[in-house]
């Protein structure tokens, strides 16, 4: 990865225009790297764009610069930066802004282990909890000091991706990183309060409507938001990964399965596996991507069908571990 981080500091430093997009429903490690990374290079004496084609969830609005992200990208950039996103398609950029893009210089920054390394310059870290940690790398390289307004962006990263550090993931090692963050000013009580505590009632409703749909079978927990339980409680940002993530609390449960349905008719899938699975095989063979705990796709319609799909890769992918398991002498619990 030093080779890359290399090629990605010159790219930055040759830039003065860069052009940061971070992936569709973003979710608080995509706000706050972006932010973060967009206060790193102001303070070069840059003059950066920041993009979300979906906008800043209302839970992310207390990050510092939230408000000056956009939802159209600068035809004017001279460098793009994608932040946290697997593959292009899941900027949300058209193909004709995608294709003026693809003129420029660009820097790939992420952790995902799916990702298709589709730039310039692919910095990608599997082992970080987060694109924090990696945009944390990229503004040490810079030299450039850390700030209350960087340090608090990063740690919300940080703390969104890991659950506020709950995840299997959580090593000594990020736990030094956030305690060099808060050292530098990042409030940590006030990101988990925002970030993690906090739902508008419209949010609950959304619960209300997929928990009422809930089954459980084999090991698998699953339920769905249809477009008129979306439309009744009205559109909430990060809805559905609270919700999947709930979901897989259940004690009976080794994963957990959202099915959202969208206006035009896709469906949306978000998965979670406590540990010692994997479920990014089964999200990379539905055109998808992510984490070994944590994945997702997005397929056509109708819903029943999407389900039915889904959930046969799902049982196939355990009955398999299952069967190993058993062929090693040890039985996974299901």
């Amino acid at each position: 990865m030093k080779a890359e981080l290399h090629e990605a500091i010159a790219l930055i430093r040759a830039a003065q225009r860069p052009l940061l997009v971070t992936h569709v429903d973003p979710d608080g490690d995509a706000i706050g790297s972006l932010l973060g990374l967009g206060w790193a290079l102001r303070r070069l004496g840059k003059s950066p764009t920041l993009c979300s084609t979906s906008g800043v969830p209302s839970r992310y609005a207390f990050l510092p610069g939230a408000e000056e992200v956009v939802t159209q990208p600068d035809a004017g950039a001279d460098l793009l930066i994608s932040v946290d996103c697997a593959d292009m398609g899941r900027l949300g950029l058209s193909a004709e802004a995608l294709d003026a893009l693809r003129t420029k210089p660009w820097l790939n920054l992420d952790h995902h282990v799916t990702n298709t390394t589709f730039a310039t310059v692919n910095l990608i870290d599997t082992e970080a909890v987060a694109t924090a940690e990696v945009v944390l790398d990229v503004v040490d390289a810079l030299g450039v000091p850390l700030d209350q307004e960087i340090v608090t962006c990063l740690l919300c990263g940080l703390v969104t991706d890991t659950l506020g550090f709950r995840t299997a993931n959580v090593t000594p090692r990020v736990l030094e990183r956030a305690a060099r963050l808060m050292q530098a000013g990042a409030p940590l009580a006030t990101i988990i309060e925002m970030a993690l505590n906090r739902r508008p009632y419209s949010g609950l409703c959304m619960w209300a409507a997929g928990l009422g749909t809930m089954r459980l079978e084999d090991g698998i927990i699953w339920a769905h938001l249809s477009r008129q339980a979306r439309a009744t409680c009205g559109p909430v940002a990060g809805a559905e990964t609270g919700l999947v993530n709930f979901l897989l609390s259940a004690q009976e449960a080794e994963i957990a399965v959202l099915f959202t349905e969208r206006e035009d008719g896709t469906v949306d899938v978000s998965m979670r596996a406590k540990p010692g699975h994997d479920i990014s095989a089964v999200a990379t063979a539905l055109n998808g991507g992510g984490h070994p705990l944590a994945a997702g796709c997005s397929l056509v319609g109708p819903l029943p069908e999407v389900e039915a799909r889904v959930l046969g890769l799902l049982r196939a992918y355990l009955e398999q571990k299952r069967n190993a398991s058993y062929v090693h002498g040890a039985r996974v619990p299901g």
